[in-house]
């Protein structure tokens, strides 16, 4: 009973009771109050419960459903025999992965907000625990009758449509929010996201670095995001109906991706004999996958089934079952990975045929990932792993690490490195000719530079190679001398690289001798080269090795570059100077907006010069006396690669 409606209608009937005088004495009449109130508060109280019962039921029919066949059992049966591994697990993003919309979950404001895009409102509300979104039909241009049968007229308004929120994905750096279908319980994008470090919500086609021009399609959580953002997905169209069933495992990341279905080790483990001689017998127990004792190969491929870019063998079983693939098992033999330097394979001719931008939407020109999510992809590359025993768990723990890269506590700074590579004496200035201690002489810092894009940020590639110029000029992939020193020439590296550790020299043009690297990839490079170098103008190592007062107007030129991701990288690396730290910008608003912030930011710069800069030269285009070389960079600017881009992240 909620005390609030009991006071009410205790006070109702009391007064009710007092204005008819049927009673004589006032205890008789709070008496008989009491019960009236009683009986009202229950009424209210028994209809308040069954609306929400009818709530809950509707809105768990329209969401995929928890639990499945197939021996998954779901993490909550896990956590009475591992309560430490448990509570480890809880704390990760890996679990938050995806979630139902509950007021614990979801960190969007709801509190009547309201969003408008390409001309249409989004009206959000909060009421209790439920999230609800007025809009437009997002189906209507599907699902509209068509006027008098024909399909050339146009069809109606779409109506407004009031969804309850049903999914979210993501609680590190970005949350995304789904909404359901007339399809069974399929839950479709909701156009915007929440940006957890700004605090505000942006277009979600924003935050991806793709051509603006490119119109994206309606996505769905149950084809897609149900690959690797929950355990156990299974997308389970019905053919004849046209209806999803969803069903998973588990929403999130759970135990049982990494160890695999438990129900065969909950069952068997009742017995505490059993338990006991495991326990004591030294071998692994044979009904449950620990990542950490199979093979390098076979243990990296338990993080490759969702870290990696995989081909779905056969569609019609995936459809019905999910990925066949078990922890322990060959990934390869029922998701086999799409290896850009291995794509003669026969199962891929016709499905690269049909998207030809498939290759360039996720890799360098030489075959190195370039996208977020697939450091497996990076890994099965590199030497370390092919040739030796590097795993994803040599450096990475889910259980023993902080949750921001669930790095293990004992593998930071160049210690992961230094498990193999000791004896050569990788961390000394002998060989990284840099200061012990600096970030040049983090192995990570030249082996693994950030040269792959997603989540509006810059990443460690995590395919293991050494700096070369060759790899920059044939490529166009930024190499991780110059990432770090953005005010050297690409001529400069090769010359170091040349006397340091005799790398063959390369020829090169003109501008690659006279020109920052840096800058030629921000001026002339297409949309991935400008997002990576952006980022780097904001990173702090760079920035003490290379000065930073002088990048801020080649990242003020920045702000109005065609791609919003683009804009919001360079953004957020200008607020990091000094002096720009109140610069505003909105990165998805009206291209206006973008122009005026660009003259903001340089008449900063141009008042600032009067005090001075830590850098000048013809390499980074900038004059003692005169300030910018505006002819050689709008020179530069209309040699700028264009193409269309779509990283696929």
């Amino acid at each position: 009973m909620e005390w609030p409606l009991f006071i009410i209608a205790l006070g109702l009937g009391l007064l009710l009771l007092a204005k008819r005088r049927r009673f004589g004495n006032w205890p008789m009449a709070a008496l008989t109050g009491l019960i009236l109130a009683t009986l009202v508060s229950a009424k209210i109280y028994d209809n308040r419960t069954q609306r929400k019962s009818r709530s809950d039921a509707e809105f768990f029919a329209s969401v995929p459903r928890e639990g499945r066949e197939d021996d998954y059992v779901s993490s909550a049966k896990c956590q009475s025999c591992h309560p430490s591994e448990y509570e480890s697990w809880h704390r990760t993003f890996h679990r938050t992965m995806t979630q139902f919309a509950r007021a614990e979950s979801v960190v969007g404001d709801f509190n009547n907000v309201t969003l408008e895009l390409l001309g249409k409102r989004f009206q959000l509300e909060k009421q209790g625990d439920e999230f609800w979104v007025e809009m437009e039909d997002p189906e209507w241009e599907k699902a509209a009758p068509k006027p008098n049968g024909f399909a050339f007229v146009s069809p109606p308004p779409a109506p407004r449509v009031r969804r309850r929120i049903g999914l979210l994905t993501g609680s590190h750096h970005m949350q995304v929010y789904w909404i359901p279908s007339r399809a069974g319980n399929i839950q479709l994008i909701f156009p915007f996201t929440w940006l957890m470090e700004d605090k505000r919500w942006a277009p979600f086609l924003d935050t991806f670095l793709r051509d603006p021009s490119i119109r994206a399609p309606l996505q769905s959580w149950n084809l897609n995001c149900i690959n690797c953002h929950a355990t156990g997905g299974q997308s389970r169209f019905n053919q004849q109906t046209g209806l999803l069933d969803t069903r998973a495992g588990e929403l999130g990341i759970a135990c049982e991706a990494c160890h695999g279905p438990a129900e065969q080790h909950v069952q068997v483990n009742q017995s505490p004999l059993r338990r006991y001689l495991e326990h004591h017998s030294g071998h692994p127990d044979s009904t449950m996958v620990n990542p950490r004792r199979p093979p390098s190969k076979v243990s990296s491929q338990i993080c490759g089934q969702c870290h990696g870019i995989k081909w779905i063998l056969s569609r019609d079983d995936w459809n019905r079952r999910g990925f066949d693939y078990r922890p322990g098992r060959d990934l390869n033999q029922s998701s086999p990975l799409v290896r850009a330097t291995q794509l003669d394979k026969p199962y891929l001719k016709k499905p690269l045929e049909a998207n030809p931008t498939f290759v360039q939407d996720h890799y360098w020109s030489d075959g190195m990932v370039r996208v977020s999510g697939r450091e497996y992809n990076g890994l099965v590359e590199s030497a370390c792993h092919e040739k030796g025993e590097l795993a994803c768990v040599s450096c990475h723990s889910l259980h023993n690490s902080k949750p921001d890269d669930q790095l293990a506590r004992n593998m930071e700074g160049n210690l992961a490195c230094l498990q193999c590579h000791s004896a050569s004496g990788h961390d000394t200035p002998a060989h990284t000719h840099h200061r012990a201690g600096s970030s040049g002489s983090q192995c990570y810092n030249c082996h693994m530079p950030h040269t792959t894009y997603g989540l509006m940020k810059a990443i460690r590639s995590h395919q293991i190679t050494s700096p070369t110029t060759k790899e920059s000029l044939a490529t166009g992939r930024p190499n991780a001398c110059n990432l770090c020193h953005l005010d050297k020439t690409l001529s400069w590296t090769g010359e170091h690289l040349t006397e340091w550790y005799r790398q063959p020299p390369q020829k090169m043009k003109p501008e690659d001798e006279t020109v920052s690297a840096a800058l030629l990839w921000l001026i002339k490079g297409d949309a991935g080269q400008r997002a990576l170098i952006a980022w780097h103008m904001g990173w702090e190592p760079a920035r003490q090795t290379s000065g930073e007062k002088w990048l801020a107007p080649f990242l003020a030129q920045t702000l109005d570059d065609p791609y919003s991701a683009v804009r919001y990288i360079a953004h957020r690396s200008l607020k990091r100077l000094p002096g720009y730290q109140d610069l505003a910008l909105d990165f998805a608003g009206p291209p206006a907006g973008h122009g005026l912030a660009k003259d903001r930011a340089m008449k900063i710069w141009e008042q600032s010069l009067s005090l001075g800069s830590d850098r000048t030269g013809p390499q980074i285009l900038i004059d003692p006396t005169r300030g910018l070389d505006q002819e050689r960079i709008q020179s530069l600017r209309q040699q700028r690669n264009n193409r269309s881009i779509d990283l696929q992240e």
